[in-house]
């Protein structure tokens, strides 16, 4: 007998399975960040003039270090809009700060130099405090404030009267500016916000760096509501894919001094330069070009230490280029770990920050005054510094072959002259080795 077909009560039925999408790391820290953020995108609203004190800064030229960043370059666009000062630029930009100006719509800054009256103007400093990082055309006695979130290091600026400072420990300067502007309830436009939470995405790595603090987050959050960006995460990997585009587009000695800083250190000279990329692969694969330009910038600049760091933003870890005994021996001593004696390279692990995770133990070790180089590394010292060893890394040329703006290369080493050594490495150590054979007799 046949029976008819009750159909089930849906309400007995099992619920079907859902597919939930877990929010990123970022994300959870705007939503932590979501009743503040709210509160300060909501009295951006209105504008207010900005406290007296700050206004001392009116009317200056706004410019960053050489080596240009987005962090300084954006700051200086930042700060003028604030104080009604001119931004200005140190140096040619990188792919990523391209990339970031052509998004928001602004400009490319004029070079410092280029400013018709840059000599009567009155200049502040941002993202830097360094003597060693001023662009050529600066008079230190126009300097008349700094903005900055790097340390007060042996060589900073020093003036003969009081100016505007403003250095926090914060992750990047344009941090410190966007909480100028809240702080002082200044207007900021969206194309504004959207620079300044550009540059520190960039700067804090997506707030994955040791160097990001609550305060950055707390600035995104509010930046990005300003600025209409829902996806923060997808804006930082743009970024950061821009940034990668700059290594094939550059050669050895620009790659090399793209991103370079040097530090004294008692009456020594540190050089370290980064290269920030999503294809570390695709640059160690230039490794020992680059080892080659660390020791011939080594011995034009009489550097007592080069170290260059492929910091991998994807992964969140570096890997170390350590282009002679003297630097492997410094850093093994300050890192704790071997170098590759294969390749020349030493993994930091998740040492990201050069501010604060690479230079600090370097620093720490050589203020401490108790680091001696051996015998072999003093005389590969003594090499790398002599006139000898100079006369065979050639010259930096700037060459227009196929770039009507120009590229630096170098011209004349012995690594170019048919028959002779390999590359740089192989010449110094085989001075070194006849040196130290010679001091030991």
């Amino acid at each position: 007998m046949a029976t008819d077909f009750i159909p089930a009560d849906p309400a007995m039925l099992p619920n079907p399975p859902k597919l939930v999408r877990q929010a990123s790391a970022i994300e959870k820290e705007l939503l932590k960040n979501e009743s503040g953020a709210l509160a300060l995108a909501t009295d951006n609203k209105t504008s207010h003039s900005v406290f007296q004190y700050d206004m001392q800064l009116k009317d200056c030229v706004f410019v960053g270090h050489t080596n240009t960043d987005l962090d300084s370059v954006a700051a200086a666009i930042g700060a003028a809009y604030l104080f009604k000062g001119t931004a200005a630029r140190a140096s040619e930009i990188n792919t990523e700060t391209e990339w970031v100006l052509k998004r928001w719509r602004f400009d490319v800054p004029p070079m410092f130099k280029d400013i018709p009256d840059y000599k009567s103007r009155d200049v502040c400093l941002v993202d830097f405090n360094q003597r060693s990082q001023l662009t050529e055309g600066i008079d230190e006695k126009k300097i008349k404030g700094i903005i900055d979130h790097h340390a007060l290091r042996d060589g900073a600026v020093a003036t003969d009267y009081p100016i505007y400072i403003d250095v926090r420990p914060w992750g990047s300067v344009a941090t410190i500016l966007s909480h100028t502007y809240f702080r002082n309830r200044v207007h900021m436009p969206r194309n504004y916000a959207g620079l300044l939470l550009s540059a520190i995405l960039s700067d804090t790595l997506n707030l994955n760096s040791p160097t990001c603090t609550e305060t950055d987050k707390l600035m995104v959050a509010a930046l990005s509501k300003i600025a209409e960006v829902k996806d923060v995460d997808g804006l930082a990997q743009q970024q950061f894919r821009a940034k990668s585009k700059e290594f094939f587009r550059s050669t050895i000695p620009e790659i090399l001094r793209g991103d370079l800083k040097r530090f004294k250190i008692r009456d020594i000279m540190l050089a370290f330069g980064v290269c920030e990329t999503s294809d570390t692969p695709t640059v160690l694969l230039k490794q020992q070009e680059i080892l080659d330009e660390m020791l011939a910038m080594k011995a034009e600049e009489k550097d007592s230490y080069v170290f260059f760091a492929v910091i991998d933003v994807v992964n969140l870890k570096s890997t170390l280029l350590v282009c002679g005994l003297p630097e492997q021996e410094l850093a093994e001593k300050a890192f704790g770990v071997k170098m590759d004696s294969k390749t020349s390279t030493m993994d930091l692990g998740k040492r990201v920050s050069r501010k604060k995770t690479m230079v600090p133990p370097l620093d720490d070790l050589l203020k401490a005054g108790g680091f001696k180089l051996s015998a072999k590394a003093e005389a590969a010292q003594k090499t790398i510094l002599s006139s000898e060893y100079r006369s065979k890394v050639g010259k930096l040329e700037l060459v227009y072959d196929n770039n009507c703006v120009g590229e630096i290369r170098r011209r004349g080493s012995v690594t170019t002259e048919k028959g002779s050594v390999p590359n740089l490495q192989s010449l110094l150590r085989r001075l070194s080795i006849n040196n130290f054979r010679s001091e030991t007799k």
